[in-house]
């Protein structure tokens, strides 16, 4: 007797599918025919969930990722700064991370895969970034009103220049000198 797969197990499939093609080929060759073929779907399964190819990545990095994060929380803001760091270099540093930057280049010549790249990288983690900051200032160790856009900003963009362009480990020397020297002082200043 065959048992059918059910709707999640097909949504698993499919996503993991879609990171597999976005590994293998990018985004830009990855066709959501290539997918249902890859997951052993119907092509009418993949367009009935998903209308087009930037929000089938949204899904696919929500469910590997589980969407917004909870931020760590050591007791001071540098140790979660590292803890945190420390996280994404660890991703930044195998196949995921060049998916995300193969994906993240696309994104500069696609204003929908921009868009969706935005609500999945920048505000999904915007909550823990606010988090982060907000019991740093209750801690007394950063100014009132100080925001966690720049930290956001700053903090991917220097680990997303390094996986570009091979500049060096993500070790935990990156991690201190980015902390100490880049992070810390910035956020100080009460920005």
């Amino acid at each position: 007797m065959v048992v059918a797969a059910s709707k999640s197990d097909r949504r698993v499939a499919i996503c993991e599918a879609v990171f597999e093609l976005l590994a293998e080929v990018g985004y830009d060759r990855m066709s959501m025919d290539a997918v249902a073929a890859r997951a052993r779907a119907s092509k009418a399964t993949i367009y009935r969930g998903w209308p087009n190819k930037p929000e089938l990545v949204m899904d696919a990095v929500e469910h590997r990722y589980g969407g917004p994060a909870e931020p760590p929380d050591t007791g001071s803001l540098r140790g979660d700064l590292v803890a945190h760091l420390s996280t994404v270099c660890t991703v930044a540093d195998g196949v995921d991370g060049a998916v995300f930057t193969g994906l993240l280049t696309a994104a500069a010549h696609n204003a929908e895969l921009s868009a969706v790249m935005r609500r999945c990288v920048y505000e999904t983690k915007h909550a823990m970034y606010e988090t982060m900051i907000k019991r740093a200032v209750e801690r007394g160790e950063l100014p009132e009103g100080s925001t966690p856009e720049l930290l956001h900003e700053v903090l991917h963009a220097l680990v997303m220049s390094r996986r570009l362009w091979r500049a060096g480990p993500f070790d935990e020397a990156f991690v201190t000198r980015t902390i100490d020297g880049v992070l810390l002082p910035i956020l100080r200043q009460g920005c």
